[in-house]
């Protein structure tokens, strides 16, 4: 057991990057903690952090560490809750989520969560890029498109419809398109993959086949919040999931069009790694996640 609380406090001094900070959360004398990584050091022969007077950092070796360690501290937190009542589930829970998704649906509904299951500390990240689950120390993330990580096990949890806008200064500025064949002249918000850097094209529905099309794109960002604020700005045409757009098409900021041309929509689901498969915190997790982007309409 003193192994178990001697990772945990390594653990909570390399991810506050401070030890007076993680003695304060842990509730224990900076001494206590000072000391128990010292003794760490010296029973493995490895130097895990580098301490200057104004912070602290992982070596490459402490890097290594903390992964493990966050894994090992998981295992027992799973080992904790596995006989026990569903109330009773509890221990610390890492989600990584995608920017508006979370700001906009899920975290305005956490409170439900946390009644539900008041001893699960909820972590959340909020990113839009690919991030290493085991190297992060992430329980499971949420993520949209295709799946591209084969080595993880997803939950598909439905599509996202969507539909293509523009605001009302760039149709009266360029037109209102009504068909995908007469689109030159046009022009988009580009999007990049936080991936790969490729630049989205748009995609219609023709005669019942889906087909891209690229656009002069003036300006180009990697960010879901950005690629929003250009459309609402009249940088072009952008495609977005209708929940996300739902507002602004009611209060006229965004004017939908080519409706009878949709995008394909977009799959969702949510990845975790192989170890997580049977963690209680995670399953609960995500079956109210599901229910919530179902009641939210933001999957079909």
């Amino acid at each position: 057991m003193d192994r178990l609380r001697t990772l945990a406090i390594f653990q909570r001094v390399s991810e506050s990057r401070s030890f007076t900070q993680a003695a304060a959360s842990l509730n224990l004398p900076r001494s206590t903690v000072t000391q128990a990584i010292q003794r760490l050091e010296g029973q493995i022969q490895t130097q895990l952090l580098l301490r200057t007077t104004r912070q602290v950092s992982l070596t490459n070796e402490g890097e290594l560490f903390l992964a493990k360690a966050r894994q090992l501290l998981a295992e027992w937190d799973e080992l904790e809750n596995l006989f026990g009542p569903q109330e009773s589930v509890g221990g610390l829970l890492r989600i990584d989520l995608p920017s508006r998704l979370a700001r906009l649906v899920v975290v305005p509904a956490l409170s439900d969560f946390h009644q539900r299951y008041p001893d699960i500390q909820l972590h959340l990240s909020i990113s839009d890029k690919p991030i290493d689950l085991v190297k992060e120390g992430v329980d499971a993330v949420l993520r949209a498109g295709e799946l591209q990580d084969s080595s993880l096990i997803a939950k598909r949890l439905g599509k996202m419809p969507l539909v293509t806008l523009a605001s009302p200064a760039y149709l009266a500025q360029f037109g209102t398109p009504q068909h995908p064949k007469a689109l030159a002249g046009q022009q988009m918000v580009g999007y990049a993959l936080p991936s790969s850097g490729r630049i989205e094209a748009l995609e219609f529905k023709v005669n019942g086949k889906y087909e891209e099309v690229m656009l002069a794109h003036p300006l180009v960002t990697n960010g879901a919040d950005a690629y929003m604020a250009a459309a609402l700005a009249g940088f072009g045409l952008v495609q977005a999931p209708l929940y996300d757009v739902k507002a602004q098409i009611q209060n006229g900021q965004l004017t939908e069009v080519l409706a009878d041309f949709p995008p394909n929509a977009m799959p969702l689901a949510i990845l975790y790694p192989q170890k997580r498969h049977h963690s209680s915190r995670v399953k609960h997790f995500v079956d109210w996640l599901a229910a919530l982007l179902q009641a939210s309409e933001v999957v079909i």
